[in-house]
């Protein structure tokens, strides 16, 4: 089974939390997603999630563990074990995208849910909702 994080970054707004929502390109399935990746051999989901949030946006903060994981078996057939974190960062944060992604927008709370199609990262972001 191959380990992975799941991040949502969030920063309080001037009407309450936003949840900074990242555009994946159409040949990755388009969409807006939270920061997601594969930890390296030997390293623990916290410390991929620190690694791909600041690879992935730039963004550094307070990275929170939202006791949640779940498995699943990717198209290929193989298992992962995903577990989801929450990323408190300044409200003035801008990210820097990496090449993963072609676009992004903060968005308030009922905008985030709405955008967010998966299960798993749906409950994920409701439990980072409660800790922003």
């Amino acid at each position: 089974m191959r380990l992975k994080a799941l991040v949502w970054i969030a920063r309080q707004g001037p009407k309450g939390p936003e949840v900074l929502l990242l555009e994946r390109p159409a040949r990755r399935g388009g969409r807006e997603h939270p920061v997601t990746g594969k930890a390296d051999k030997d390293e623990t989901a916290r410390d991929c999630a620190a690694r791909e949030a600041l690879e992935e946006t730039g963004l550094r903060g307070e990275l929170v563990e939202l006791e949640y994981a779940h498995r699943y078996r990717s198209s290929k057939g193989k298992l992962f074990e995903e577990h989801a974190f929450l990323l408190r960062v300044e409200g003035a944060a801008t990210p820097t995208l990496s090449d993963e992604h072609v676009g992004y927008r903060w968005a308030g709370a009922k905008q985030a849910l709405a955008a967010v199609t998966w299960p798993a990262h749906r409950h994920a972001l409701e439990l980072a909702l409660e800790k922003v």
